[in-house]
């Protein structure tokens, strides 16, 4: 269980100013590039006049204490007072994730806890609760929020099969943070959907998307989620796999949560559903594989492994 942090200001400016300390100097070079960057942040957040607060039920799910018979009655009548929530949290556990060939879907969240566990009911209804408040209702095949929704779950759960298949002490956090890696690109799609367009149109064989997004922007998706994540006063060890999740060997932390979250990231977007459609390219940082004891043929089998068919292209369908 985590709590939210209280010690961040709310202030753009001041937050953003505080970001030049802890951005990576390493792909912006020097302090002025940075500055640059943190400016080109500043004019797209300032532009968000009304930023969704972290939902109620998040905070009342995250006040819940563990291993109480009264949690888990108080879980799931926090849940149901949500519907949406109730019913993307009945989804996630009847997905392939947690659901065994031929077993009927879950259709209670009395039933989804039996099934899947009270830890995970209540971290992924905390993903979900953050997630949700950006659905902005439209679709798209390229990029959209169910999509990052999609993505994003999956990587929360592949990295909670990786942090167990390496046999590492697994946290339960480890699926929130999946879950909440690309809070930037949940941004992006709710209040700059148009400009992240010319990010996209730009991006190709010879541009990734994440040379794409500063060459447009000015910053990437990982910055505007670690200012989210900032906003939010969210755990440190959730903004800064907001902020690092792609180059992780360049945070001071260098946790094997974070490296986890990344190699789940490359493996969800290279097999499974990436963010978005047609990226040419995602970086692997192999200073992930040495934080874990992993090879490159570890790395290699576990794809091979999600590529058999356990998962599909659409990991939430029911039937």
């Amino acid at each position: 269980m985590y709590v939210p942090r209280r010690d961040t200001p709310s202030d753009v400016s001041i937050v953003c100013n505080r970001g030049v300390r802890r951005l990576r100097v390493a792909l912006y070079g020097d302090c002025s590039k940075i500055l640059l960057m943190v400016e080109s942040l500043k004019k797209y957040v300032e532009q968000i006049t009304e930023l969704p607060t972290v939902p109620v039920v998040a905070q009342e799910i995250l006040g819940i204490v563990d291993d109480k018979l009264a949690s888990v009655d108080r879980l799931e009548k926090v849940i149901q007072n949500d519907p949406a929530i109730c019913a993307k949290v009945l989804s996630v556990a009847n997905s392939v994730f947690f659901r065994i060939k031929e077993q009927e879907p879950v259709r209670t969240l009395g039933s989804a806890i039996v099934r899947i566990g009270f830890n995970n009911v209540k971290n992924i209804a905390v993903g979900v609760s953050l997630l949700s408040v950006f659905d902005d209702g439209k679709r798209a095949e390229d990029f959209d929020y169910q999509r990052i929704f999609n993505h994003s779950v999956t990587v929360g759960f592949i990295a909670k099969l990786l942090y167990g298949s390496i046999k590492q002490n697994i946290t339960e956090e480890i699926v929130v943070n999946g879950m909440l890696h690309d809070l930037g690109f949940m941004v992006l799609n709710r209040y700059f959907s148009g400009e992240y367009r010319k990010v996209l149109k730009k991006m190709g064989k010879e541009v990734s998307l994440l040379e794409a997004e500063k060459a447009v922007l000015g910053f990437n998706h990982t910055d505007i989620g670690a200012w989210l994540a900032e906003k939010w006063n969210l755990p440190r060890n959730i903004s800064d796999t907001v902020l690092y999740h792609h180059s992780p060997s360049l945070s001071k932390r260098k946790s094997k949560g974070m490296a986890v979250i990344h190699l789940a990231d490359y493996v969800a977007t290279r097999n499974i559903m990436g963010p978005v459609r047609n990226d040419p390219g995602y970086p692997l940082d192999h200073s992930s594989l040495d934080m874990l004891g992993m090879s490159e043929d570890d790395l290699e089998n576990m794809e091979a492994e999600i590529g058999k068919g356990s998962f599909s292209d659409d990991p939430f369908k029911t039937g």
